[in-house]
This record gives C-alpha cells, sequence and structure tokens, in this order.
C-alpha cells in the first residue's frame, strides 16, 4: 500500500496546487502493484488522459500494453467518466491482436496509421467533462487516500 502524501495546510493555501500535486505524486509515480483498490482507479484513469493528451489512444496502447485496459473502462466509469470510458471501449475493439510496443519511432507511426483512432482521440478530447474534473472529484471522494493533511 502506498502511503497518503504529507501536505502542509500551510503550503496548501500559499500554494493551492500542493494538494493536486501530492496526488499527481500517487497517481502517476507510484508502482501499480503498490497501490490500494482506490488509488490504483485513479492511477489507471491519469496513465490514459495524459497518455491520450500526449500522443493518442496509439500511444496510450503501445506505452501501457501490460494494463487491463478493461479495468481502466470500469475505474473511469466508477469516476463518472462515461464518454471517456465509451471511446475506451471503442478503441480496444480497433486493436490489433498482435499489438506490441514498437521499438523504433517509424514503427509507431506507422502502427498510428494502421490502427487509425484518430477518430477517437478527437472524441476523447471533445467529451462533455474533461477527464481532469473527475480526477478532481475523485480525489475529493477519497482525500485520505492520497493525502495526509499536517498542521
Amino acid at each position: 500500500m502506498v502511503a497518503p502524501i504529507k501536505v502542509y495546510k500551510k503550503a496548501c493555501q500559499e500554494f493551492e496546487s500542493e494538494r493536486w500535486n501530492a496526488y499527481m505524486e500517487i497517481t502517476l509515480v507510484a508502482n501499480l502493484e503498490d497501490l490500494t483498490p482506490v488509488q490504483r482507479k485513479a492511477h489507471l484513469a491519469n496513465w490514459y488522459m495524459n497518455e491520450v493528451y500526449n500522443g493518442g489512444h496509439w500511444q496510450y496502447f503501445c506505452n501501457k500494453a501490460y494494463f487491463d485496459h478493461q479495468e481502466v473502462v470500469e475505474a473511469l466509469q466508477d469516476m463518472g467518466a462515461k464518454q471517456q470510458a465509451s471511446v475506451l471501449i471503442q478503441a480496444i475493439a480497433r486493436l490489433p491482436k498482435d499489438i506490441h510496443t514498437p521499438k523504433k519511432t517509424q514503427q509507431f507511426f506507422d502502427g498510428y496509421d494502421q490502427t487509425d483512432m484518430y477518430d477517437l482521440d478527437d472524441a476523447f478530447n471533445s467529451c462533455d467533462t474533461q477527464i481532469e474534473e473527475y480526477l478532481e472529484h475523485y480525489l475529493d471522494r477519497y482525500e485520505s487516500e492520497f493525502i495526509e493533511w499536517i498542521p
């Protein structure tokens, strides 16, 4: 289990992003297998968001091929990100059976073109509510899993 990050209330008053940064530290840096079930959902959803924002669904699948993508769908749904979960379901359906992490840049681009997920990248970016909002609400709901407040 990853212990909640200690955050000083005074530091958060001066720099309100301290709370969010602590959340990001757990959801982006910690090892997946070390997380509690609540932390794990945030980790999966956050990595999905970051990879898709950075390079689209193909990049997400290449970099996170070891993720249980159905578990990511369930994490998104649990957070309320139903539109993003629907987009991910469609992307999973387009995945080739022999997906592997490209070793060269050209292999990455060839795979990106072959899977043709551009419309799903656009759909992800066009969701009514951006995924960050769901992650923020999730943090509000389960703050004690991520933050330990220090006076």
